[in-house]
């Protein structure tokens, strides 16, 4: 339970990074209004996740927080993939891989 508490929060987190980032990734720009909420989670998702897998063992805790970090960033990633544009500099917007 706490490795998925702990990389649910980390994929939002870092699903709130890229919509604050929309040219880097690729996304639409987020309204306004959602930006202050956005950020606001970006900051907490991570924190959450610390304290949910520290509550029991703190050394565990730490590793499995390193842990599910990595594994949201390749999920992020490859969730991110289809909209990324290459960057050679020819403003064709080929694909990355």
């Amino acid at each position: 339970m706490t490795i998925a508490v702990s990389l649910s929060a980390w994929v939002i987190g870092l699903s709130c990074h890229a919509w604050l980032h929309p040219d880097r990734y690729g996304l639409p720009h987020p309204p306004l209004r959602y930006r202050i909420a956005v950020r606001g989670m970006r900051m907490l998702a991570p924190f959450i996740a610390l304290v949910f897998a520290i509550r029991h063992d703190a050394i565990a805790g730490i590793l499995a927080w390193c842990m599910t970090f990595s594994i949201a960033g390749v999920v992020v990633a490859l969730a991110l993939l289809p909209g990324l544009r290459h960057r050679d500099g020819s403003g064709r917007g080929g694909r990355t891989f």
